[in-house]
């Protein structure tokens, strides 16, 4: 009985002490001694961890809009979704499709909250991704062809295809999804084992730690694949308002941005409008329309594709992307997260206008 009375007690001490720690730094954050890199602060950092702990052990599992899953993952907390969100994607790209010469294909896949929401002990993420991509998929005309990918995915759920720290796919990941998404598109999946994989850092911290300052966060790595036993003879042209420059490979290993955001050593991270142009000497050219999901992807699809033109919807925002793209594309693919679909700002949003200007290829 004197055990089990200790454990309100205990529960009630833990409280204060996180009520306490939670005003001082509220009244740091007023006065300026906690903004935004208040977790890098040396005064800040101990209280930081101080709060983090204490909540999680009396029960919490959410760190600001982030949850904590038992095994240190992090999961963002989501809003319920507009009405007419996922209709207005869905609605947008038929749209799209319709006015397109070419054949267009959608890859809508979950972002770690949707394949991972079930290791959520108490509570789950607001929003069902299943439920979001199954409504669009239904919502889709016959002129689109959906690759649906989430089994794939939920298959390997138990390996490393999702960051621990960010919404986004591994590298692996976007491997596991390019398997699927490749053969509908009419090509034979090159094979795991012809691949080589460089571990370019294991220091990434992603954005919901940036997002809840979360003190306890396990880094990630980013792997970069390249088939293995062949030169890199890729060209990637980044197209800008003020211009071009080319270069000879799609990874952006020695970037001077890489320590704030090693994503984007993945160019499609750090540029709105790419051409990559391969040595295949393959008829097809792909315009790939996508989110941050694309940067990963990009390398596995350029061992099928002459030309690709990739546009990052995100980084592109109000510029006239139509305008910078323009080719004899046999195939358009638009991938994007789950996340993408239902924004305010999103999928609807982004295809709203007239579709890129393409010639249908011989």
């Amino acid at each position: 009985m004197a055990k089990d009375a200790q454990k309100p007690q205990a529960g009630i001490a833990s409280a204060v002490v996180l009520f306490a720690v939670t005003a001082v730094l509220a009244v740091g954050s007023l006065i300026g001694g906690a903004g935004t890199d208040a977790s890098d602060n040396p005064f800040w950092k101990p209280l930081l961890r101080a709060h983090d702990r204490i909540s999680l052990a009396i029960g919490g599992d959410t760190i600001g809009d982030v949850y904590i899953t038992q095994d240190g993952r992090m999961l963002r907390k989501a809003a319920p979704p507009a009405a007419d969100a996922v209709s207005d994607a869905a609605a947008a790209v038929n749209r799209f499709a319709a006015e397109s010469d070419v054949s267009v294909y959608l890859l809508a896949v979950p972002t770690s909250a949707g394949i991972y929401s079930d290791s959520l002990a108490r509570t789950a993420p607001a929003v069902s991704e299943h439920t979001v991509l199954q409504e669009l998929s239904e919502k889709l005309s016959e002129q689109v062809v959906r690759i649906e990918a989430e089994s794939w995915l939920s298959a390997e759920k138990e390996q490393y295809i999702y960051y621990r720290t960010d919404p986004c796919w591994t590298s692996y990941g976007a491997y596991c999804a390019y398997r699927s998404a490749i053969r509908r598109l009419g090509f034979a999946a090159v094979g795991y084992d012809k691949y080589s994989v460089q571990h370019f850092c294991d220091d990434y911290l992603g954005s919901l730690v940036r997002e809840s300052h979360y003190s306890e966060a396990v880094p990630d790595m980013i792997d970069l694949y390249s088939v293995a036993g062949e030169p890199e003879d890729v060209t990637v042209t980044v197209r800008r308002s003020d211009g071009r420059e080319q270069f000879d490979s799609y990874f952006r290993t020695d970037a001077d941005d890489l320590q704030d955001d090693p994503t984007r050593v993945f160019f499609a991270a750090a540029e709105p409008f790419l051409r990559i142009e391969t040595a295949h000497q393959n008829s097809k050219d792909l315009l790939l329309l996508t989110d941050r999901f694309g940067a990963a992807m990009i390398p596995f699809l350029l061992q099928h594709y002459h030309i690709i033109d990739s546009v990052n919807l995100e980084l592109a925002g109000d510029t006239d992307w139509r305008s910078m793209t323009h080719g004899t594309y046999s195939q358009i693919l638009i991938l994007c997260g789950a996340d993408t679909v239902t924004a305010p700002d999103g999928l609807a949003a982004m295809l709203s206008t007239a579709p890129a200007q393409t010639e249908t290829a011989p």
